[in-house]
Protein backbone atom coordinates (compact mmCIF):
# COMPACT_ATOMS: atom_id res chain seq x y z
CA UNK A 1 0.00 0.00 0.00
CA UNK A 2 0.70 3.62 -0.56
CA UNK A 3 2.79 5.28 2.75
CA UNK A 4 0.69 7.48 4.33
CA UNK A 5 2.31 10.96 3.79
CA UNK A 6 2.40 11.93 7.57
CA UNK A 7 1.16 10.55 11.46
CA UNK A 8 -0.19 11.71 14.06
CA UNK A 9 2.03 11.49 17.40
CA UNK A 10 -0.80 11.82 19.22
CA UNK A 11 -2.19 9.04 18.12
CA UNK A 12 1.20 6.86 18.61
CA UNK A 13 1.11 8.03 21.94
CA UNK A 14 -2.33 5.61 22.95
CA UNK A 15 0.02 3.46 22.79
CA UNK A 16 2.52 1.13 24.72
CA UNK A 17 5.81 2.80 22.95
CA UNK A 18 7.74 -0.89 23.53
CA UNK A 19 5.27 -2.10 20.99
CA UNK A 20 5.63 0.53 18.31
CA UNK A 21 8.20 -0.12 15.86
CA UNK A 22 9.80 2.28 13.84
CA UNK A 23 11.43 2.24 10.35
CA UNK A 24 14.94 3.58 9.52
CA UNK A 25 13.37 7.09 8.82
CA UNK A 26 11.29 7.75 11.37
CA UNK A 27 7.89 6.48 10.42
CA UNK A 28 6.21 4.32 13.00
CA UNK A 29 4.62 0.97 12.35
CA UNK A 30 1.76 0.54 14.60
CA UNK A 31 0.02 -2.66 13.36
CA UNK A 32 1.28 -4.69 16.05
CA UNK A 33 0.89 -2.29 18.34
CA UNK A 34 -0.55 -3.11 22.03
CA UNK A 35 -2.64 -0.06 23.69
CA UNK A 36 -2.24 1.24 27.25
CA UNK A 37 -4.05 -0.12 29.56
CA UNK A 38 -4.94 -0.52 33.41
CA UNK A 39 -4.58 -4.18 33.84
CA UNK A 40 -2.12 -5.09 35.95
CA UNK A 41 0.42 -2.05 35.90
CA UNK A 42 3.47 -2.40 37.85
CA UNK A 43 6.78 -1.39 37.82
CA UNK A 44 8.00 -3.55 35.02
CA UNK A 45 4.51 -2.96 33.03
CA UNK A 46 4.47 0.98 33.95
CA UNK A 47 1.97 0.75 31.12
CA UNK A 48 -0.03 -2.58 31.51
CA UNK A 49 -0.35 -5.63 29.45
CA UNK A 50 1.73 -5.88 26.47
CA UNK A 51 0.10 -9.15 25.25
CA UNK A 52 -2.58 -8.01 22.52
CA UNK A 53 -4.40 -11.25 22.52
CA UNK A 54 -4.73 -11.32 26.64
CA UNK A 55 -5.77 -7.41 26.68
CA UNK A 56 -8.58 -7.91 23.68
CA UNK A 57 -9.57 -10.64 26.00
CA UNK A 58 -9.68 -8.89 29.11
CA UNK A 59 -11.49 -6.18 27.09
CA UNK A 60 -14.61 -8.30 26.32
CA UNK A 61 -14.94 -9.81 29.39
CA UNK A 62 -14.70 -6.55 31.44
CA UNK A 63 -17.01 -4.51 29.37
CA UNK A 64 -19.20 -7.49 29.25
CA UNK A 65 -19.56 -6.97 32.80
CA UNK A 66 -19.96 -3.22 32.55
CA UNK A 67 -22.49 -3.96 30.60
CA UNK A 68 -24.57 -6.35 33.10
CA UNK A 69 -24.30 -3.77 35.62
CA UNK A 70 -25.73 -0.91 33.28
CA UNK A 71 -28.29 -3.40 32.12
CA UNK A 72 -29.75 -3.29 36.32
CA UNK A 73 -28.87 0.29 36.66
CA UNK A 74 -28.64 2.79 33.95
CA UNK A 75 -26.73 5.99 34.06
CA UNK A 76 -28.73 8.92 34.18
CA UNK A 77 -27.78 11.72 31.66
CA UNK A 78 -29.94 14.40 29.95
CA UNK A 79 -28.36 12.48 26.37
CA UNK A 80 -25.85 14.90 25.49
CA UNK A 81 -22.56 14.31 25.05
CA UNK A 82 -21.12 14.09 28.76
CA UNK A 83 -23.92 11.33 29.29
CA UNK A 84 -22.12 9.44 26.39
CA UNK A 85 -19.02 10.24 28.09
CA UNK A 86 -19.99 8.51 31.15
CA UNK A 87 -21.34 5.59 29.67
CA UNK A 88 -18.14 5.34 28.01
CA UNK A 89 -15.73 5.45 31.15
CA UNK A 90 -17.78 2.79 32.81
CA UNK A 91 -17.37 0.01 30.58
CA UNK A 92 -13.88 0.63 30.08
CA UNK A 93 -13.54 2.06 33.54
CA UNK A 94 -11.39 -1.41 33.76
CA UNK A 95 -9.13 -1.60 30.89
CA UNK A 96 -8.15 2.12 29.38
CA UNK A 97 -6.46 5.18 31.35
CA UNK A 98 -8.57 7.65 29.03
CA UNK A 99 -12.08 5.94 29.72
CA UNK A 100 -14.72 8.55 29.05
CA UNK A 101 -12.20 11.57 27.90
CA UNK A 102 -13.23 12.08 24.04
CA UNK A 103 -10.71 11.25 21.25
CA UNK A 104 -7.45 13.42 20.98
CA UNK A 105 -6.33 12.13 17.81
CA UNK A 106 -5.59 12.79 15.11
CA UNK A 107 -6.00 16.56 15.93
CA UNK A 108 -5.32 17.87 12.36
CA UNK A 109 -6.94 16.01 9.64
CA UNK A 110 -9.53 13.52 9.61
CA UNK A 111 -9.64 9.95 11.41
CA UNK A 112 -9.07 6.90 8.83
CA UNK A 113 -10.90 3.90 9.17
CA UNK A 114 -10.92 1.43 6.19
CA UNK A 115 -13.83 -0.39 5.42
CA UNK A 116 -16.39 -1.22 2.37
CA UNK A 117 -16.81 1.31 -0.79
CA UNK A 118 -20.63 1.24 -0.42
CA UNK A 119 -21.20 3.81 -3.19
CA UNK A 120 -19.05 1.79 -5.85
CA UNK A 121 -21.64 -1.41 -5.03
CA UNK A 122 -24.17 1.62 -5.80
CA UNK A 123 -22.53 2.22 -8.97
CA UNK A 124 -22.87 -1.37 -9.66
CA UNK A 125 -19.58 -2.80 -8.80
CA UNK A 126 -19.95 -6.22 -7.48
CA UNK A 127 -17.10 -6.46 -5.68
CA UNK A 128 -15.76 -2.85 -4.50
CA UNK A 129 -12.68 -2.01 -3.16
CA UNK A 130 -12.29 -1.75 1.02
CA UNK A 131 -11.78 2.46 1.08
CA UNK A 132 -10.37 4.84 3.28
CA UNK A 133 -13.53 6.65 5.01
CA UNK A 134 -12.85 9.76 6.99
CA UNK A 135 -14.38 10.71 10.51
CA UNK A 136 -13.98 14.20 12.50
CA UNK A 137 -10.70 15.03 13.74
CA UNK A 138 -9.98 15.35 17.27
CA UNK A 139 -10.26 19.19 16.96
CA UNK A 140 -13.75 18.84 15.76
CA UNK A 141 -15.00 16.08 18.33
CA UNK A 142 -16.25 18.23 21.10
CA UNK A 143 -18.07 20.58 19.17
CA UNK A 144 -19.62 18.22 16.49
CA UNK A 145 -20.46 16.25 19.15
CA UNK A 146 -22.65 18.20 21.47
CA UNK A 147 -24.26 19.75 18.39
CA UNK A 148 -25.29 16.01 17.14
CA UNK A 149 -26.49 15.28 20.77
CA UNK A 150 -28.32 18.39 20.98
CA UNK A 151 -30.86 17.38 18.53
CA UNK A 152 -32.05 14.58 21.34
CA UNK A 153 -32.77 17.37 23.93
CA UNK A 154 -34.30 19.29 21.37
CA UNK A 155 -36.92 16.40 20.66
CA UNK A 156 -37.27 16.09 24.58
CA UNK A 157 -34.88 12.81 24.21
CA UNK A 158 -37.04 11.13 21.00
CA UNK A 159 -40.01 10.82 23.64
CA UNK A 160 -44.14 10.92 22.61
CA UNK A 161 -42.95 10.71 18.74
CA UNK A 162 -44.88 8.11 16.91
CA UNK A 163 -42.69 5.03 15.86
CA UNK A 164 -41.55 5.99 12.23
CA UNK A 165 -40.23 9.37 13.18
CA UNK A 166 -38.31 8.22 15.79
CA UNK A 167 -36.96 5.64 13.95
CA UNK A 168 -35.79 8.75 11.50
CA UNK A 169 -34.47 10.53 14.63
CA UNK A 170 -32.80 7.94 16.06
CA UNK A 171 -31.06 6.95 12.51
CA UNK A 172 -30.07 10.76 12.05
CA UNK A 173 -28.46 11.13 15.63
CA UNK A 174 -26.55 7.80 15.81
CA UNK A 175 -25.66 8.30 12.52
CA UNK A 176 -23.98 11.50 13.09
CA UNK A 177 -22.60 10.60 16.48
CA UNK A 178 -20.70 7.64 15.05
CA UNK A 179 -19.42 10.13 12.15
CA UNK A 180 -17.62 12.22 15.17
CA UNK A 181 -16.21 8.69 16.69
CA UNK A 182 -15.84 10.48 19.87
CA UNK A 183 -13.58 8.12 21.53
CA UNK A 184 -10.33 6.22 20.75
CA UNK A 185 -12.01 2.63 21.04
CA UNK A 186 -15.16 1.65 22.14
CA UNK A 187 -17.13 4.34 20.11
CA UNK A 188 -19.74 0.93 19.03
CA UNK A 189 -20.26 -0.43 22.26
CA UNK A 190 -21.08 2.90 23.75
CA UNK A 191 -23.57 3.91 20.71
CA UNK A 192 -25.15 0.65 21.82
CA UNK A 193 -25.68 1.44 25.24
CA UNK A 194 -26.58 4.59 25.03
CA UNK A 195 -28.92 4.37 22.35
CA UNK A 196 -30.60 1.23 24.37
CA UNK A 197 -31.07 3.55 26.77
CA UNK A 198 -32.61 6.34 25.00
CA UNK A 199 -35.17 3.64 23.47
CA UNK A 200 -36.12 2.49 26.61
CA UNK A 201 -36.70 5.72 28.02
CA UNK A 202 -38.60 7.06 25.03
CA UNK A 203 -41.02 3.71 25.23
CA UNK A 204 -39.36 1.72 22.86
CA UNK A 205 -37.14 -1.41 22.48
CA UNK A 206 -33.89 -2.08 20.99
CA UNK A 207 -33.13 -5.63 20.41
CA UNK A 208 -29.93 -6.41 20.95
CA UNK A 209 -30.85 -9.89 19.78
CA UNK A 210 -31.16 -9.29 16.11
CA UNK A 211 -27.29 -8.07 16.14
CA UNK A 212 -25.81 -11.56 17.38
CA UNK A 213 -23.61 -13.76 15.38
CA UNK A 214 -25.68 -16.49 13.74
CA UNK A 215 -24.40 -20.06 13.53
CA UNK A 216 -25.39 -22.08 10.88
CA UNK A 217 -27.57 -24.36 12.56
CA UNK A 218 -29.77 -20.93 14.10
CA UNK A 219 -31.64 -20.01 11.09
CA UNK A 220 -34.01 -22.55 11.38
CA UNK A 221 -35.61 -21.96 15.19
CA UNK A 222 -34.03 -18.61 15.32
CA UNK A 223 -34.57 -16.56 12.01
CA UNK A 224 -33.85 -13.59 13.42
CA UNK A 225 -30.68 -13.66 14.96
CA UNK A 226 -27.58 -12.17 13.46
CA UNK A 227 -29.71 -10.65 10.31
CA UNK A 228 -28.73 -7.20 11.29
CA UNK A 229 -25.23 -7.13 11.87
CA UNK A 230 -23.71 -6.81 8.57
CA UNK A 231 -25.82 -4.36 7.32
CA UNK A 232 -25.22 -2.30 10.50
CA UNK A 233 -21.88 -2.17 9.63
CA UNK A 234 -22.03 -1.35 6.08
CA UNK A 235 -25.07 0.98 7.23
CA UNK A 236 -22.95 3.29 9.04
CA UNK A 237 -20.21 3.10 6.63
CA UNK A 238 -22.45 4.27 4.26
CA UNK A 239 -23.65 7.57 6.28
CA UNK A 240 -19.93 8.39 6.20
CA UNK A 241 -18.86 7.78 2.45
CA UNK A 242 -22.03 9.25 1.11
CA UNK A 243 -24.09 11.26 3.50
CA UNK A 244 -27.35 8.68 3.02
CA UNK A 245 -28.72 6.54 5.90
CA UNK A 246 -31.05 4.08 3.66
CA UNK A 247 -29.10 0.72 5.20
CA UNK A 248 -28.73 2.13 8.68
CA UNK A 249 -31.91 3.42 9.00
CA UNK A 250 -33.41 0.14 7.72
CA UNK A 251 -31.63 -1.37 10.48
CA UNK A 252 -32.82 0.47 12.70
CA UNK A 253 -36.38 0.14 11.88
CA UNK A 254 -36.30 -3.52 11.74
CA UNK A 255 -34.42 -3.31 15.23
CA UNK A 256 -37.27 -1.41 16.83
CA UNK A 257 -40.05 -2.83 19.38
CA UNK A 258 -42.59 -1.23 19.90
CA UNK A 259 -44.98 -1.50 23.02
CA UNK A 260 -47.59 -3.78 22.79
CA UNK A 261 -51.31 -1.84 22.48
CA UNK A 262 -52.62 -4.57 25.40
CA UNK A 263 -49.69 -3.98 28.26
CA UNK A 264 -48.43 -0.96 27.13
CA UNK A 265 -45.14 -2.49 27.61
CA UNK A 266 -42.79 -3.55 24.61
CA UNK A 267 -41.98 -7.50 24.56
CA UNK A 268 -38.80 -8.86 26.31
CA UNK A 269 -35.81 -9.98 24.16
CA UNK A 270 -34.48 -13.43 24.18
CA UNK A 271 -30.93 -13.34 26.33
CA UNK A 272 -29.53 -10.36 27.90
CA UNK A 273 -30.32 -6.37 27.35
CA UNK A 274 -26.54 -6.20 26.55
CA UNK A 275 -24.70 -8.91 24.73
CA UNK A 276 -21.40 -9.45 24.49
CA UNK A 277 -21.32 -11.30 21.62
CA UNK A 278 -24.03 -8.77 19.44
CA UNK A 279 -22.13 -5.40 20.29
CA UNK A 280 -18.46 -7.18 19.38
CA UNK A 281 -20.05 -8.68 16.75
CA UNK A 282 -21.53 -5.42 15.44
CA UNK A 283 -18.42 -3.52 15.62
CA UNK A 284 -15.93 -6.36 14.26
CA UNK A 285 -14.64 -7.27 10.83
CA UNK A 286 -16.85 -9.99 10.64
CA UNK A 287 -17.96 -9.52 7.10
CA UNK A 288 -20.48 -11.62 4.45
CA UNK A 289 -20.06 -10.33 0.92
CA UNK A 290 -21.37 -7.10 -0.06
CA UNK A 291 -24.13 -8.88 -2.41
CA UNK A 292 -24.70 -10.86 0.43
CA UNK A 293 -25.52 -7.79 2.93
CA UNK A 294 -26.62 -5.32 0.82
CA UNK A 295 -29.31 -7.74 -1.58
CA UNK A 296 -30.75 -9.00 2.34
CA UNK A 297 -29.54 -12.53 1.71
CA UNK A 298 -28.55 -14.42 4.21
CA UNK A 299 -26.56 -17.66 4.44
CA UNK A 300 -27.92 -20.98 3.94
CA UNK A 301 -28.39 -24.23 6.56
CA UNK A 302 -25.30 -25.91 4.30
CA UNK A 303 -23.40 -22.24 3.43
CA UNK A 304 -20.73 -21.27 6.27
CA UNK A 305 -20.32 -18.04 7.56
CA UNK A 306 -17.37 -16.61 6.19
CA UNK A 307 -15.19 -14.77 8.97
CA UNK A 308 -12.10 -12.93 8.34
CA UNK A 309 -9.37 -11.67 10.95
CA UNK A 310 -9.38 -8.14 11.73
CA UNK A 311 -7.44 -6.41 9.32
CA UNK A 312 -4.67 -4.45 11.72
CA UNK A 313 -2.66 -2.83 8.33
CA UNK A 314 -1.41 0.76 8.59
CA UNK A 315 -4.81 2.31 7.98
CA UNK A 316 -7.44 0.08 9.43
CA UNK A 317 -7.89 2.73 11.97
CA UNK A 318 -5.50 4.83 12.12
CA UNK A 319 -4.16 8.52 12.97
CA UNK A 320 -2.59 8.40 9.67
CA UNK A 321 -3.05 11.13 6.96
CA UNK A 322 -4.22 9.25 3.61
Amino acid sequence: MTRPSRFSQEWVDYFIPSTVRWDETGFPDISEAVMRNVVRVSAEQPYGITDGAVLDEYEGLATYMRMSELRRRSIPGRFDLNHLRKIHHHLFQDVYPWAGELRTAPRDWPMAKMGPDVQAYRRGVRNPPEVGHRYLSAKEVRGYGTAALDRVAAKNNLRNLDRDTFVDELTKVWARINYVHPFREGNTRTQFAFFTQLTAEAGYTLDAERFQPAEAELPQTRSVVGDLREQFVWGRFEYVQTGETTLLRETIDAAIITPSPATGTAPATAGPGYDLAALRAAMGSHRRSIRDVLNKRAPTIDEPIRHTEPDRSLTRDTGYEL
